[in-house]
């Protein structure tokens, strides 16, 4: 059974009337492991029984004063992202080289736990990843703003998974992206996704669903895409699994709304 190793931090998302836990590690994680993935998630938190919070997970936590904790608050000109705590950046380098050398390596940042030159201490072929974080910057009161990455000491990706938010319409930052890696999915919401791959690039539709809660389903359909394309080799045919995945992601609340095994099978039936 081929290793996924996911990195970076797991969040506590403020919802009236408490939290839900989320951060794409989780989302991804649970993702992988039910697509039959060996799954290790590296995150940093001040969480305790995380296994049995998560059974289907194993959890190496370096354990820290506090969890990030985010918060999305509607305002006159649009949704606005506040971060309320914060843990630190993870310590990679204490990481074992029989972890570093894991099948898969996914990166999923929700803010500059794991930067981009971060990923040279790993030894893998198959490096990935879907960099929110790398796109976030955080102001003094809180507030999470865009920013443009500095990806001057990024290693080479297999694969890379990125948001048209996250691009915020800079073209030139899709051109970036491609010198880093040999394919670049931009995902763009209930629309679809852009696949970029051998210097072709090609727009897949998605099929229309009710949204209840698109939280997480960029990170199950990165999870879904970089699991099928490890397996097949095929990218256009990962991607349209991977929106299936999605796609059933955002009709279900928080991480409830992961597939299934069934689910998942569902979508490996599709033509």
């Amino acid at each position: 059974m081929a290793r996924y190793l996911l990195v970076g931090h797991l969040t506590k998302d403020l919802v009236p009337g408490g939290f839900r836990y989320g951060g794409a590690v989780l989302y991804a994680g649970l993702t992988a492991r039910r697509l039959g993935f060996d799954t290790l998630v590296i995150t940093a938190s001040a969480e305790k029984g995380l296994d049995k919070i998560f059974p289907e997970l194993r959890v190496y936590n370096f354990l820290a004063p506090e969890t990030t904790v985010f918060e999305n608050v509607e305002t006159p000109t649009g949704r606005q992202q506040f971060v309320h705590h914060r843990a630190p950046p993870l310590p990679l380098d204490r990481l074992t080289r029989v972890l570093r050398r894991a099948e898969i390596v996914h990166l999923a940042p929700v803010l500059d736990e794991v930067r981009p030159e971060d990923g040279r201490i790993f030894e893998t072929e198959f490096l990935v990843a879907n960099p929110q974080g790398w796109f976030r910057e955080v102001l003094p009161d809180g507030r999470v703003v865009r920013k443009r990455p500095d990806l001057s000491r990024a290693p080479r990706f297999k694969a890379l998974v990125v948001s048209e938010e996250d691009l915020g319409g800079e073209e030139s930052l899709v051109e970036d992206l491609l010198s880093l890696t040999d394919i670049l999915v931009v995902t763009k919401g209930s629309q679809g996704a852009e696949l970029f791959c051998e210097g072709e690039r090609l727009f897949l539709p998605t099929k229309p669903r009710p949204v209840r809660d698109p939280t997480g389903a960029g990170d199950v359909l990165a999870a879904g895409f970089f699991g099928m394309l490890y397996a097949t080799g095929k990218p256009k045919v990962a991607l349209e699994f991977a929106q299936c995945l999605a796609g059933i992601k955002v009709t279900r609340e928080g991480l409830a709304g992961v597939p299934t095994w069934e689910e998942i099978s569902s979508c490996l039936e599709r033509p």
